[in-house]
């Protein structure tokens, strides 16, 4: 009983980790699922058109990305702390920016569609391929934004399984409507970006499960323009993710430029398979890692430290064993994949499949780079994170790609291999100077950036979910206070408090309660008891006593003997904080 198993945090982890897979492999199968079917039914120049749309497609997705985790982080951070008012009104605040800013770019689409495809590929065959494609994009803005804003605070309040649903119909409506507009109707590469839009529009009726939840924390509410600045706080949190996307736009555009007049529309199809490789990456490997950033805010909240440590190296190790998998079958099924990309194995194939194999070496330290980044910015140590990203989609992929491209043109006179060597150099030293720019930084701090537990002193301890474990409670409370000469009452009350909270918890918690987890730390002159448990909703502060009698054994007690009393459903377990 003295040290925490890790059991309980461990087993609703494995929850989240399905619905985080499965929500990215829906947020990249409708790219994927694009690609594909515009490379068969349209052609591959359509197909390199898609790629020069990115640094466009990045613009519209930068507000709903941005405000969406960060706010998303900012609110779990705000949840472990008990705030549910100004969690409220952050998310209300970041929702209706999202709208404003989406109804912007659909006006702007009218006037900016031509001009800008001139940009991406001027004197390319690929203009009207590229101007119809943005033009929809910009157009459904407004639905896109939200959509990717809505899964980011979905996974943060307890609903991961919604946000991976609303992507799973979100894109299967979007393969159904791909197959029928690009094969039975005129509209071409336009009916590819309008049924990414109505897959996001049609399914947001998902949404409806969220609002009538009763697990949920956040609602909407009206704001006052002055409210309206409480949105720095998703801001400053979402630094990382703006960063990112900031410079995934300088990154799209200048990889782009640079292949366009260095190799040509062949160029751009090798890197458009490449890319789209590195997406199914993304798909597995990234929605495990997705899970740090909606559960990370609110230990780190709480103060458990421990929990970080254990949610960090379970998502590392569950995403490595995955990723040696993926690399595998890339080397072993290359030429497949070359082939359902719309390769017809001629000499263009056979540069997809040796670009494809040197290009795989880069997800090692890809996905490295990626958990750095999600780490970071959860506890809020956004110069890190930023650097990160900076390093890899600006600063150094940009030099190495050109450099890539350069090099290998004075060996094969052609040079599309160096775009994925390029990448791969990229990755590696985006690790390494991030791991000196570290060392620096917090020159005395592990990896973690964070104490090895709470500070203060502290107990902290599982015990299984029945009676019997229930009545040891109260033993250890005691022999840990006595240890470190807390005084014979408030340890008291601490011990009566936990034993309390726990039997309520195994008797109104059901079969899902299996494990409870207690810390109780001292710090300074003030006793913090936290209790946490997998089974169903059960709010003490909602609690009333069924009797007009004062029931000395309930949670009415343990209200009248704390300082104070808090409780909130995150990482959907019941936690509760009670101080002395």
């Amino acid at each position: 009983m003295q040290k925490r198993n890790r059991r309980l945090l461990s087993s609703k982890l494995n929850k989240y980790i399905i619905p985080g897979i499965m929500m990215s492999l829906a947020l990249q199968l409708g790219n994927i699922v694009d690609t594909i079917f515009v490379s068969n039914f349209i052609g591959v120049d359509a197909m390199s058109a898609i790629t020069a749309s990115l640094p466009v497609e990045t613009i519209i997705q930068l507000v709903g990305y941005c405000l969406g985790i960060g706010g998303s982080i900012a609110v779990g951070i705000m949840l472990g702390k008990r705030d549910k008012e100004s969690a409220s009104k952050l998310f209300s605040a970041t929702l209706i920016v999202t709208v404003l800013v989406g109804l912007i770019f659909s006006v702007s689409s009218f006037f900016i569609a031509e001009p800008v495809a001139k940009m991406l590929v001027p004197g390319s065959d690929l203009f009207y391929y590229t101007r119809d494609y943005i033009f929809i994009s910009l157009l459904g803005a407004p639905i896109i934004g939200v959509g990717l804003m809505m899964i980011s605070y979905l996974g943060a309040e307890n609903h991961p399984e919604l946000a991976s649903t609303y992507l799973i119909a979100a894109n299967v409506i979007n393969l159904v409507l791909d197959y029928i507009f690009l094969n039975f109707t005129p509209m071409g590469i336009s009916g590819a970006s309008l049924s990414t839009v109505l897959g996001f529009l049609i399914a947001m009726v998902v949404f409806i499960f969220y609002v009538r939840s009763d697990k949920r924390n956040i609602s909407f509410v009206w704001l006052k323009f002055k409210d309206f600045a409480i949105i720095k706080e998703a801001v400053v949190t979402g630094i990382p993710m703006l960063v990112f996307m900031a410079t995934n736009f300088i990154k799209a555009l200048g990889i782009n430029m640079i292949i366009i007049n260095l190799i040509g529309d062949d160029g751009l199809a090798v890197f458009t398979v490449c890319d789209n490789v590195l997406m199914i990456v993304e798909m597995f490997v990234g929605g495990i890692i997705g899970v740090i950033p909606n559960v990370a805010g609110v230990l780190y909240g709480e103060k458990d430290y421990v929990g970080l440590r254990v949610l960090c190296n379970k998502m590392l190790k569950y995403s490595y064993i995955v990723l040696a998998v993926i690399f595998v079958l890339i080397m072993i099924f290359t030429e497949q994949i070359a082939i359902m990309f719309g390769s017809d194995g001629g000499e263009l194939g056979v540069q997809m499949v040796n670009s494809l194999r040197i290009f795989a070496f880069c997800v090692a330290p890809y996905l490295w780079n990626k958990f750095m980044v999600s780490y970071y910015e959860s506890i809020e140590k956004t110069s890190i994170a930023s650097f990160v990203t900076f390093l890899e989609n600006a600063l150094i992929v940009l030099p190495t790609t050109l450099a890539g491209v350069l090099i290998w043109k004075q060996i094969d006179g052609i040079g599309i291999d160096g775009i994925a060597l390029g990448f791969v150099i990229s990755e590696i030293i985006t690790a390494l100077a991030t791991y000196i720019f570290r060392k620096i930084k917090y020159k005395k701090s592990s990896f973690y950036i964070i104490p090895k537990e709470n500070s203060g002193i502290n107990l902290d301890f599982s015990i299984q979910s029945t009676m019997d474990e229930a009545q040891k409670v109260h033993r250890e409370i005691m022999s840990f206070c006595s240890e470190n000469k807390i005084s014979n009452k408030k340890a008291n009350l601490a011990a009566v408090c936990a034993e309390e909270m726990t039997v309520n918890i195994i008797k109104f918690g059901g079969k899902s309660s299996n494990w409870i987890d207690i810390n109780l730390c001292l710090e300074d002159d003030l006793l913090r008891l936290r209790i946490r448990d997998n089974g169903v909703n059960f709010n003490p502060l909602d609690y009333e006593n069924d009797s007009d009698e004062f029931d000395i054994h309930g949670i009415e007690l343990v209200k009248k003997i704390s300082k104070s009393m808090n409780y909130i459903r995150a990482i959907d377990m019941n936690n509760t904080i009670i101080t002395f």
